[in-house]
């Protein structure tokens, strides 16, 4: 007998079935007997055919041969319905295996794009990563990652064009509103850590620097003292770049140029040491600098001219001196002329006129002098004073000398100052 559940047999005394565990559909009825597995199928037996059989007027089948055909039949069911089940599992595990195949296909795709979207966003080609990206989308539109990376590459591309916009700004020389534009990228650069922002960082680093050389040009215009452009240039010494450095050496070319402005009208007031402590300041920003060491080297050579001129012209000043003092000593009173005449008595007078050569004037003047014959001969001495007796420098005198009877108008003799005394004022 058989479970009409699942098919599997059954001792004739079971009620449950040792497989399923279902109640059995088989039980006895006084004079007839119901056998099946599904609750429709019923086979009735008379108590007069089982007589009948017994005597030989009907031919019944014994319960054995029954039970076997019965079992037969079950066990070819049985045997279909695994076959059919086996197929249909072989055929449900193909599809699966082929849906599990295409599905796995298409996420290694998708990975590889979003893979190579990276690549190209971190070699900072962000039009090629979108585009990848995109595609990637459209095979799993429900990934949430693919949509992250999306909007993260349209971030760096509109930071990108931000710092194109702050550089052509900065090459303006527009320095409030790069100022501005630099501030508004560093908020849009705040709080992106990822690997795709980091030649963003770089380059907002670098047009940092740019607007920083710019604002220190400008500053630069408005700066006039050597201090100040030192202190300028030691600010420029911590950047780097190009730009940066074209800006060190404006500063350095303005401190050579403000020094030298300095120095020449320290030499025009013959200030050499002034000048020379001018240089000294500048090299102190810039040591070893050759135009301004060249520049202190030939102010040390107009120091030593100058001191070996301003030498000799106090040796000289001193010996003019020197003979300014003898002249105003010894000969401040210079003959010009004489002439010979006769006085109201008739006498012969000579009239002497002389200029005070001294650089003071003189006064209390009283003077020595000799007429000399033509043969040398001193014929008359004599001392005699001048007027007026105040004689300024430059400023003439005179005096008159009455001549006795040996002397005659017209002759020949000359007048000459032997010595003569004053006093300076």
């Amino acid at each position: 007998m058989y479970c009409h559940h699942c098919q599997r047999s059954f001792a004739e005394d079971a009620i449950y079935c040792s497989q399923c565990g279902k109640k059995l559909l088989q039980h006895n009825i006084t004079g007839i007997q119901k056998v099946g597995i599904w609750p429709d199928e019923v086979s009735e037996i008379s108590v007069d055919e089982h007589a009948a059989a017994k005597v030989g007027l009907h031919h019944v089948p014994s319960d054995d041969k029954k039970n076997t055909a019965m079992k037969h039949g079950k066990s070819n069911f049985a045997l279909k319905a695994t076959v059919g089940f086996i197929v249909l599992f072989a055929i449900i595990s193909g599809l699966l295996f082929h849906f599990y195949k295409v599905e796995l296909d298409i996420n290694e795709e998708v990975l590889s794009l979003q893979s190579m979207a990276k690549v190209e966003a971190l070699a900072g080609n962000y039009e090629e990563s979108l585009g990848l990206l995109q595609d990637a989308i459209k095979l799993r539109p429900n990934f949430a990652a693919l949509t992250q990376d999306e909007s993260i590459v349209y971030h760096a591309i509109r930071i990108a064009r931000m710092c194109d916009e702050l550089e052509a700004i900065i090459g303006q020389g527009k320095e409030g509103e790069a100022e501005s534009k630099l501030e508004e990228l560093r908020q849009e650069l705040k709080g992106y850590k990822e690997p795709v922002f980091n030649k963003h960082r770089e380059r907002l680093e670098e047009l940092n620097m740019k607007f920083t050389v710019l604002s220190l040009t400008n500053e630069l215009s408005r700066l006039g003292t050597i201090e100040d452009l030192g202190n300028l240039l030691n600010v420029a010494n911590g950047l780097v770049g190009e730009e940066a450095a074209v800006l060190k050496e404006q500063i350095i070319d303005r401190i050579r140029t403000t020094t030298t402005a300095e120095v020449n009208k320290l030499i025009e007031r013959k200030r050499y040491t002034n000048a020379l402590s001018v240089i000294d300041e500048a090299l102190g920003w810039v040591r070893g600098d050759e135009k301004l060491i060249a520049l202190k080297g030939n102010i040390n050579d107009l120091q030593s001219a100058y001191a070996k001129a301003e030498e000799e012209r106090i040796k000289q000043a001193m010996e003019e001196a020197a003979a300014e003092d003898y002249i105003n000593q010894t000969a401040a009173v210079k003959l010009l002329d004489y002439d010979q005449g006769l006085n109201e008595m008739g006498e012969l007078v000579v009239v002497a006129h002389l200029k005070n050569v001294a650089t003071r004037a003189i006064y209390n003047v009283s003077l020595k002098y000799n007429i000399i014959s033509d043969q040398g001969t001193v014929l008359k001495s004599g001392e005699v004073g001048v007027t007026p007796d105040y004689v300024a420098s430059g400023e003439g005198m005179s005096f008159t000398i009455v001549l006795e009877d040996d002397f005659v108008f017209g002759q020949d003799f000359k007048l000459e100052i032997a010595e003569g005394i004053w006093s300076l004022e």
